[in-house]
């Protein structure tokens, strides 16, 4: 695995603190221009207060594009307001490094380099909500960007005789805007082709295990029991007149009997077999495979599972696994998805939950619902308790094995 691959898995397993580590990289790239820029400002003290508070403001919304992406969004969006309608402000120009002492220049206050954060927002919604807010934070944009130049025409006087200069500044400023937003949407529409795909082939790959067990299953009986049936009949017409070849056919029958109980033990078996490596053991891995799709799933495990039965242990491994699957076909590419284990001398808990993100979005993938029903039966066949439903806008699996009555490890 390269330094990449561990950095978007660090990124995407801790939202929070990676935002907030690019809100920190972010200030510290453009905030000390926006602060050279109100500290050599000819205006009144409360509009620069204003203009700085504003600046934070923006700064600060970073930290929250993924986990509160509209708030973020709307924040920034008053604040970028509030600097568009201050007064301009003269910047001398020496300060600065521009221009000889006697020069000054007449700016917006918008004109802080920290206004070129207001595109991480706008990307964060195009590449995390749905396309009809993404089209709203797309058109509020555009129309920033218009007035924004309007009011760098009026600060330089270009109105009426710099119409040219007028139309290039807002063909650039919707340019910048347009092309955040498609990048934004190239990336949502990517992540929610991966879970898609994901879904499908987990999809696939079942329904493909099922026929051929199907067709084991067919094979050893079909086969069986049509030598069985020719050899009771041939026997059971023979017996009279020949019981030597009726004892043959019943030693027939018997050994093609046993044959097939063989060959269904070993099928079963295989089942068995499948169905018993997973474990709590395997659950970071299953998390992490869904993750790797561009899902947001959170994993926090408190505790030590030393109470667990096999059996329950199995049962918990398949409530989450049919949980995450569950998310991924029916909440929508951009769910988020929490996975809470919870181990106390007293029991075990496994909760599953997602916040219904996106739901509606697309049609959900076929499914008949028996997921949850099997999984309902392992977890009663394990002495546990077992819950599925709507919450708090999303849906939630949970589970829990309490000491002493769980069922065998068998």
């Amino acid at each position: 695995m390269t330094w990449t691959d561990r950095v978007d898995r660090w990124t995407r397993a801790h939202p929070a603190g990676s935002d907030l580590l690019l809100a920190l990289a972010v200030a510290a790239l453009l905030g000390p221009g926006s602060l050279d820029i109100l500290l050599v400002a000819d205006s009144p003290d409360w509009a620069l207060w204003v203009a700085g508070v504003c600046a934070i403001v923006v700064h600060s919304t970073v930290a929250l594009r993924r986990i509160a992406t509209k708030t973020a969004f709307a924040a920034a969006t008053l604040a970028m307001a509030v600097l568009v309608v201050l007064p301009n402000t003269v910047v001398r120009a020496e300060p600065l490094g521009l221009a000889s002492a006697s020069d000054s220049m007449e700016i917006p206050l918008f004109f802080l380099p920290t206004s070129a954060v207001y595109l991480v927002l706008l990307y964060a919604v195009a590449a995390h909500r749905p396309l009809r807010e993404s089209l709203l934070a797309l058109g509020i944009s555009v129309l920033g960007a218009v007035l924004c130049t309007a009011r760098t025409a009026t600060a330089y006087g270009a109105l009426p005789a710099g119409w040219l200069t007028l139309l290039l500044a807002v063909l650039a400023l919707v340019a910048a805007v347009a092309g955040t937003w498609a990048v934004g949407r190239f990336r949502f529409d990517r992540r929610r082709r991966l879970a898609d795909e994901a879904a499908e082939a987990a999809e696939r790959a079942a329904a493909g295990e099922r026929q051929r067990i199907a067709r084991d299953m067919h094979d050893i009986v079909a086969h069986s029991l049509a030598v069985i049936v020719r050899q009771a009949e041939g026997g059971s017409a023979i017996a009279s007149k020949a019981p030597d070849r009726a004892a043959q056919a019943l030693t027939v029958i018997a050994g093609t009997a046993r044959e097939a109980l063989a060959d269904m033990r070993g099928t079963l078996r295989v089942l068995r077999d499948s169905e018993t490596r997973p474990s709590l053991a395997g659950i970071p891995d299953l998390v992490e495979r869904v993750r790797a799709t561009g899902v947001d799933v959170r994993l926090s495990e408190r505790g030590r599972p030393d109470a667990l039965t096999a059996s329950a242990a199995m049962a918990a491994y398949r409530l989450v696994q049919e949980g995450l699957t569950n998310s991924v076909k029916h909440a929508g590419p951009r769910t988020g998805v929490t996975v809470t284990i919870t181990h106390t001398p007293q029991a075990s808990e496994f909760v599953v939950e997602d916040d219904g993100a996106g739901a509606g979005e697309r049609p959900p993938l076929p499914g008949t619902g028996a997921g949850l029903s099997g999984v309902r039966e392992r977890v009663r066949a394990a002495g546990g308790t077992f819950e599925a439903g709507p919450a708090g806008g999303g849906f939630r699996v949970r589970a829990e094995f309490r000491v002493g009555k769980q069922g065998a490890s068998g």
